[in-house]
């Protein structure tokens, strides 16, 4: 019952060098991440986000397209012209 388990400090030093390890890794993976979204931002010009850019682009588009549709076909029975 009064039994001792001893551990070498070379299982000690390994154990504590792997977490180090990992915890190294998950920050390295962390930073370039959010790394890469503040390049994408481009935070530092002031512009706005390359994403937000694309969807207004998109946006517009489908405006001028609701808009043409609107107008209907030019048939007295056109069912966008109804609407």
């Amino acid at each position: 019952m009064n039994d001792v388990i001893t551990l070498p400090i070379g299982y000690i030093l390994t154990v504590i060098g792997g977490l180090a390890t990992i915890i190294a890794t998950l920050a390295g993976i962390i930073y370039s991440a959010l790394n890469s979204r503040l390049a994408a931002q481009d935070l530092r010009l002031g512009a706005q986000d390359k994403v937000i850019d694309t969807q207004s682009t998109i946006i517009e588009k489908l405006q001028e397209d609701v808009a043409r549709m609107a107008k209907g076909c030019g048939q007295e029975s056109c069912h966008w012209k109804l609407r």
